[in-house]
């Protein structure tokens, strides 16, 4: 088990209810060594995932259990975040990023979280900390 706290995001989600997913197994391994009450996401991320599983019924139906029963606790997000997650927004203006990768990397700094399971290498190996140090991505 793994014993930190870990941001979710997205395709790591997407990837655990989809069986042809090339990270399939990896993500569904890693879920089950995340720790009930040190996984967290936000409402960004669940917007997303929950649209990306529309036509899969079940399987929203699951995640949304699973935000229910606090494995993926959420972090609460208010107006008072916005001015942070906006300069996240305008230092990586060039990498186009989405507001749940925003909020992700707000939420790590606010909460002194150094861990996100993800599959978007492409951001989160470029996004720092505000203390300047990178965020260990999960599955490795």
């Amino acid at each position: 088990m793994l014993d930190e706290a870990v941001l979710v995001d997205t395709g790591a989600i997407l990837a655990i209810y989809n069986a042809k997913d090339a990270y399939h197994e990896a993500c569904k391994t890693q879920s089950e060594e995340l720790l009930v009450g040190k996984s967290f996401t936000c409402w960004p991320v669940i917007t997303e995932a929950a649209y990306m599983l529309r036509n899969h019924t079940a399987a929203r139906a699951h995640l949304l259990g699973r935000v229910h029963s606090q494995e993926f606790a959420l972090l609460p997000l208010s107006g008072v975040d916005v001015p942070e997650i906006n300069q996240i927004f305008a230092k990586y203006h060039d990498q186009q990023i989405d507001l749940a990768d925003a909020c992700l990397l707000h939420l790590a700094d606010r909460e002194d979280i150094n861990a996100v399971f993800t599959l978007d290498r492409r951001h989160f190996s470029v996004f720092r900390r505000a203390n300047g140090k990178a965020l260990r991505l999960l599955p490795e």
